[in-house]
């Protein structure tokens, strides 16, 4: 399944561009292949268009800036206000702009965890509420926010299969002397896909002291959380009563590029742990899954058969039933899905069944 190909993944909010970051002026971004500008109005909130001027086709990011809180566009200078409307043709002065039928083209956006949030088109669902966000015992350590070539999918299924921990995060958490197998105890809501767990990780003398736990290893009492299509929670109790609750997110740009974006909310202090460490040592976990990540293809296979399977990967085929249901339902392109089980045959077919 190619992303691009089903726009159904338009209905969905995705995290954009850091708040922060638009203080100083109109930032572009890329959406599921739609060119967007992004800036802050008068109030401070979020506005996103079009990157496209409706005078002369310029990209509106590209050097505009905002002028008494409207959107001033590089070429010849046309403000737009946060509705799209024109409120100031140069050329024209003393000529009201009321009325005027072209205007910037304006896409859904939400603030929310510092980012600015988009949806292309109707939602489905709402912004993912996550645990502790509004909590005055909890902090908010932002990660990384940088572009990963993969399928946006990828990055979920991986959130859900910790199978892949004892090898490929052996220079962070995990030791292949000890590969995880667990009982996992499912989470399968209207809303989200995931499981709770436990088990032993090793824990270097810099996690020791992002911790506050000496030993070098420990129990991580953990539940992961999916919500459709492109957030993950990984919420993690320590021993002693730490909570580190990863918030990931995979925004797709295309078919095989995201922006990957992560922040943690934690119920110790800066004291505790400089955010600057917490974050390096996520950095690196991370780092580790992006190497093997970015070497799958673009097409994320929805068939059970086109890959081979274990036990523990049950996550991973929940998650393509969820998919083929969503597409089913709401999807132009659906017979794309279908022709696709087809081609694998009756077993594929029954995630059809399941869905319908």
């Amino acid at each position: 399944m190619l992303v691009m190909q089903h726009p159904v993944f338009r209905r969905f909010w995705y995290p954009t561009i850091a708040l922060s970051s638009l203080r100083d002026g109109p930032l572009p971004f890329t959406l599921l292949g739609q060119k967007l500008v992004l800036w802050l109005d008068a109030a401070g909130a979020p506005v996103a268009f079009h990157d496209k001027c409706p005078h002369r086709g310029v990209a509106l990011s590209v050097d505009s800036k905002v002028v008494d809180g409207a959107l001033r566009c590089g070429y010849h200078g046309w403000r737009f206000g946060p509705t799209g409307q024109v409120v100031e043709i140069p050329q024209q002065p003393g000529q009201s702009t009321a009325g005027h039928r072209r205007c910037a083209t304006k896409v859904n956006v939400q603030a929310r965890y510092g980012y600015a949030w988009v949806c292309l088109d109707e939602p489905l669902a709402g912004i993912p509420n996550l645990d502790h966000a509004a909590d005055p015992a909890f902090r908010q350590v932002f990660e990384f926010d940088e572009p990963w070539n993969v399928n946006m999918f990828r990055i979920i299924e991986n959130a859900l299969d910790i199978a892949h921990v004892s090898y490929v995060h052996g220079g962070t958490f995990g030791t292949e002397t000890k590969p995880v197998y667990t009982r996992l105890e499912m989470i399968d809501e209207p809303e989200t896909l995931g499981f709770r767990c436990n088990f032993g990780v090793v824990n270097p003398p810099d996690q020791q002291k992002n911790l506050g736990i000496a030993a070098g290893e420990t129990v991580r009492r953990q539940r992961i959380l999916t919500w459709m299509p492109g957030t993950f929670n990984i919420h993690i109790t320590y021993p002693n009563g730490l909570i580190h609750s990863i918030c990931g997110f995979a925004t797709p740009i295309s078919d095989s590029q995201v922006q990957r974006i992560q922040f943690v909310f934690r119920n110790d202090s800066e004291a505790d742990a400089p955010a600057e460490n917490v974050a390096a040592f996520d950095r690196r976990v991370q780092a580790e899954d992006k190497r093997l990540l970015e070497t799958m293809e673009a097409d994320f296979p929805l068939s059970p058969h086109a890959e081979a399977q274990m036990a523990m990967d049950r996550a991973g085929l929940m998650l393509r039933q969820r998919l083929v249901k969503l597409i089913l339902a709401h999807d132009p392109n659906a017979d794309l899905v279908r022709a696709e089980l087809e081609r694998d045959g009756d077993t594929a077919l029954r995630l059809v069944d399941v869905a319908a």
